[in-house]
């Protein structure tokens, strides 16, 4: 799991440049967007950024993660099992999910890299 200082997290009120900048010194394919309360509000992935780019002309500077973020995103557990984690990104298709405890705050990130390094695939 890559938490702290290597874990990829954004403001909400981050620009959609400054969530890009953030995914890619990560280099997670993602990154948390962490509201005004501490709790996680979304993610942006690079399929995120591929249907935005989609969309036409989009000014990375000036619109918001918070306005091009996925809301409703798929997370784990910190008590949860890798196995049950691997099944939850199969079973949706996803390759990487943040991590966040009972009061919905981001702990970590995962990929599928990491599982496959854990040994757990």
């Amino acid at each position: 799991m890559h938490s702290g200082d290597k874990m990829p997290c954004v403001a909400e009120t981050a620009s959609l440049s400054e969530a890009l900048l953030e995914m890619t010194n990560k280099g997670l394919g993602m990154t948390g967007i962490i509201g005004t309360d501490g709790k996680l509000a979304g993610i942006f992935t690079d399929g995120d950024l591929r249907r935005v780019l989609d969309h036409g002309e989009v000014n990375v500077h000036q619109i918001t993660i918070a306005e091009v973020m996925t809301r409703q995103c798929k997370t784990a557990q910190t008590k949860q099992l890798a196995v049950e984690v691997l099944s939850l990104m199969e079973m949706h298709k996803i390759n990487s999910l943040m991590v966040v405890d009972d009061k919905q705050q981001p702990v970590g990130a995962l990929n599928m890299h990491d599982l496959l390094r854990a040994g757990v695939v």
